[in-house]
């Protein structure tokens, strides 16, 4: 019963996204060009990378809002280590290590020191924002040509980028462990009942901090992303990025109370989060519309999850009487 609805929803989503695009067909004249959907498909696979970790970490009821700010110091770490030559291959695993790192430290205050999620990402935010600009002034500049390898020559028959092919091997990948794999049950299990889960022998501490670690990777690999892009990179280059995630998760159906949620509908939520930014300027839109839109969707999503929640939870109340 639980998945039919999941799936409606999903379809629902799909038919919304088919609007939009159908809309911007009409009215965006220029949208569909190649360098445009060159340009957006590229911003959607880090959106759809990063939203797949913040949705396990949801999952868990759970939270991270020091994902920007993560982003941006994974960013510069890898920019410092692109500044000597590095090629892609060993960037991309720095990334992914220097992710985990930062991402279980999240994991650990709140597990070890019993910080509410909201807040010890919240304080982490605050840490990675105020160390970087003591470690690096403002930027790291004219980086090698080897850096930007991934952004401009990287291309799947001269045409599909290749972070694109990156993104679709995440996605298979933890549709697949999400649905058949031991850990996502304990995630769900957490999620729905931290207590239950613990009496039924699930360690739920360790399995928090692992789940951060593994969003921790994937963050990783959506700094390489966003860094090598150009030969400068910024220590601001993942501000504000975390609302984006999220919200691509909440729309996608993951119930912010825990315990629900696919990954299937957080890739129809990514894409229309992709969608929104360059809609907007398509249709000579404000740009700060965007971050309106994105909040109102957030609000819009967890009021409509809340209601199927408490619709749920009745139910099953009523069939327990």
């Amino acid at each position: 019963m639980i998945n039919k609805k999941a799936l409606t929803s999903e379809a629902y989503l799909g038919l919304f996204l088919m609007l939009i695009l159908a809309v911007l067909g009409i009215w965006a004249k220029g949208f569909y060009s190649i360098n445009n959907v060159i340009s957006l498909l590229n911003a959607y696979s880090y959106i759809l990378i990063a939203s797949i970790g913040m949705n396990m970490i949801i999952i868990t009821s759970n939270i991270d809002v020091s994902t920007g700010a993560l982003i941006s110091v994974v960013c510069i770490v890898i920019a410092a280590f692109g500044k000597i030559g590095l090629p892609f291959g060993l960037l991309l695993p720095i990334a992914m290590l220097a992710g985990v790192i930062l991402s279980t430290l999240n994991g650990l205050f709140i597990t070890s020191l019993k910080i509410p999620a909201i807040v010890a990402t919240l304080a982490t935010t605050q840490i990675f924002q105020g160390v970087l600009p003591l470690v690096v002034e403002g930027s790291i500049y004219d980086l090698p040509a080897s850096f930007t390898w991934l952004a401009f020559d990287a291309k799947l028959f001269g045409m599909i980028p290749l972070s694109l092919f990156m993104c679709l091997i995440v996605t298979v990948v933890f549709i697949l462990f999400m649905r058949y794999s031991r850990f996502s049950k304990k995630l769900y299990a957490i999620g729905n009942n931290r207590t239950g889960a613990r009496l039924s022998g699930i360690n739920v501490n360790k399995t928090i901090v692992q789940t951060y670690a593994i969003a921790g990777a994937l963050f990783g690999i959506t700094a390489v992303i966003i860094a090598t892009a150009g030969q400068r990179v910024t220590t601001t280059m993942g501000s504000g990025l975390e609302m984006t995630f999220i919200a691509a998760v909440v729309l996608g159906g993951t119930n912010t109370a825990g315990g629900s949620g696919r990954i299937f509908g957080t890739v129809i939520g990514a894409l229309i989060l992709a969608v929104i930014a360059p809609a907007i300027n398509y249709l000579g839109i404000s740009p700060n519309w965007s971050d309106a839109i994105k909040g109102t969707i957030i609000i819009v999503s967890v009021v409509v999850s809340t209601a199927k929640y408490r619709k749920r939870k009745r139910k099953l109340c009523m069939s327990a009487e």
